[in-house]
């Protein structure tokens, strides 16, 4: 700008991508849930921090929190990127436990 005294510049900041873990913090059941649909499924839950997810963000912002959970793919946006039968059958069996579990504890 000094060298151009003539030009302008216009900056604007608004919020993209939320980290949804401060809406998921607020409703500890909807993550303890899924943990235990998806070792309903046979399948070991690990808890961590991803990238991505920003779907679940946008709508967790909004008042409908969405924790990421499996759905079986490997070496996600790559070349590679692959999902078996059989991973995908296990991410029904875990959406399938959910439902499941949020009736049982008759909790809506």
């Amino acid at each position: 700008m000094k060298k151009y005294p003539t030009s302008t510049y216009e900056l604007k900041i608004s919020p993209q991508y939320r980290n949804m873990k401060q809406i998921l913090d607020q409703y500890p059941k909807i993550v303890e849930y899924g943990v235990e649909a998806i070792e309903r499924a046979g399948v070991v839950a690990k808890k961590q921090s991803i990238r991505g997810g920003t779907d679940g963000s946008r709508l967790s912002f909004m008042g409908l929190p969405c924790p990421n959970i499996f759905a079986g793919e490997h070496a996600f946006h790559s070349k590679q990127e692959w999902v078996s039968v059989q991973d995908m059958e296990k991410a029904v069996q875990t959406i399938i436990n959910i439902a499941c579990i949020w009736e049982e504890r008759g909790e809506f």
